[in-house]
């Protein structure tokens, strides 16, 4: 099937400044070496460079100096250039979410893994706000909706700064995100072992669609997904596809759509070939945005990507608990009973990120402040708000604060696994000090674990 818009790759964001200057790990030392050399700088000069705190720093500015980098007013305005295009007349909020898109994609291959993304758009946005322009104003609109989520409250900030201090937003802006629901259509299979499915939206008269194949052999998740400013094309693949395969092809009420993505988001994406690698990767946070405006049925089962799992099954939330400000990034990716009090938690995340409980901690939730119960500072216990009560659903949010600030994302809410222990910790990366031992995460959780489904008699 014709995939009728893709992502450009290669420019603007691969040099853009980040920071207080460019960054490079050690792979590019020897390069920086060679162009260094000549550019006119002796190899005496280098090794005394090297061995100041500021040594690549300073190595860096002699490239900008001798014209090998951009600087960092050349970078910004590199920056800005891809935005101009939303300025014009006649830009319509389908146009700027996709160069938001694409923006995303090029930054992805900047980062040095997803979990670095919003830290590199943390100092992006922040050079937006710096540079001030309409340009600026249009970039920050875009990310506050369709960004990483841990990036959309701070955009949205800049953007309502500049507002203030005098710009005005484009037409596009109201609406941005929020398109009409257009029909909803897809294939099966006959053996059920794949399904495609294509939801259709509107901007005014200019309709999108999200596209996404559905694969049950390797589980039910997602195996593609990507946007395409034609949805009759793809509408009519479907036809054709189903009449020369036999596949069966039909129309689906927006709620049924909705409850098939629902499950499917559900599960562990199921990409095989680089291209469906690449598209998740890109996509499948606004595939995320465009299934929560398909309506649910009023008897629609709620997942576990919602709430809790249905009656009778043993939740687990999994959760990212990142120390904010920490460079390089200090995170860990925890599964918890979704019945955890915060005081547990509390304890977890004591035992994984090595806390010794010296300072004063609290959670702060959309439910209240939660920690040692204080009437005066409006704090309430934490020994009996259990998890799931301040942050039930997939991309929910909450902080823990104990001397540093953290943020707790929900990534998900599954089913328990029959004889594994809860709480523990699956990955992390770094330490405040030294590196990240899983094994030693998960020796030092072992007190609080426990099995929570055990698994059948033999």
């Amino acid at each position: 099937m014709a995939k009728t818009r893709r992502t450009r790759r290669g420019a603007g964001v691969g040099r853009t400044v980040v920071g207080d200057g460019p960054r490079v790990d050690d792979g590019d030392l020897a390069k920086l070496l060679e162009m260094l050399a000549a550019a006119g700088v002796w190899e005496d000069e280098l090794l005394r460079t090297l061995d100041r705190p500021d040594g690549t720093e300073q190595m860096l500015q002699r490239l900008v100096e001798a014209g090998l980098l951009p600087s960092r007013e050349e970078s910004l305005a590199g920056l800005m250039a891809m935005w101009k295009p939303l300025l014009k007349p006649g830009c319509d909020p389908w146009s700027a979410e996709l160069t938001g898109l694409e923006f995303l994609a090029m930054a992805r291959e900047v980062a040095a893994t997803d979990d670095d993304l919003p830290d590199l758009l943390d100092s992006l946005t922040s050079q937006a706000e710096e540079h001030g322009g309409p340009e600026a104003l249009a970039m920050v609109r875009v990310l506050a909706v369709v960004g990483p989520v841990r990036v959309r409250r701070t955009a949205e900030k800049i953007a309502d700064c500049l507002v203030t201090a005098g710009l005005r937003d484009c037409p596009w802006v109201d609406g941005l995100g929020a398109p009409e629901v257009g029909p909803c259509f897809g294939y099966t299979d006959s053996a059920g072992a794949q399904e495609g499915l294509a939801a259709a939206f509107a901007y005014g008269s200019r309709p999108h669609a999200l596209v996404v194949l559905i694969d049950h052999e390797f589980g039910g998740g997602v195996k593609d997904c990507w946007p395409t400013d034609r949805p009759d094309l793809v509408r009519a693949d479907y036809q054709r596809a189903a009449k020369r395969y036999g596949l069966t092809f039909r129309d689906y009420p927006p709620s049924e759509a909705r409850a098939i993505l629902d499950r499917a988001l559900r599960k562990r994406p199921c990409p095989v070939a680089p291209d469906q690698v690449e598209d998740v990767r890109d996509y499948l946070e606004l595939l995320r945005l465009r299934t929560a405006l398909l309506p649910e049925a009023e008897n629609a089962e709620r997942g576990p990507s919602r709430t809790a799992p249905a009656t009778g099954a043993t939740a687990v939330h999994r959760v990212k608990v990142t120390l904010l400000g920490a460079r390089p990034p200090v995170w860990r990716r925890l599964e918890l009973p979704s019945t955890i009090t915060l005081r547990r938690l509390h304890q977890a995340i004591q035992a994984v990120f090595g806390w010794e409980s010296g300072h004063p901690w609290v959670f702060e939730t959309p439910a209240g402040a939660y920690g040692v119960a204080d009437r005066a500072l409006g704090r309430r216990s934490a020994r009996a708000k259990r998890l799931e009560e301040v942050a039930p659903r997939a991309r929910d949010l909450i902080y823990y604060v104990y001397g540093w600030r953290h943020e707790i994302l929900v990534e998900g809410v599954a089913v328990a696994e029959p004889g594994v222990a809860y709480p523990r910790c699956v990955a992390g990366r770094h330490a405040v000090s030294g590196g990240f031992d899983l094994d030693e995460a998960n020796a030092a959780l072992a007190r609080l674990s426990g099995v929570l489904v055990r698994p059948p008699s033999p």
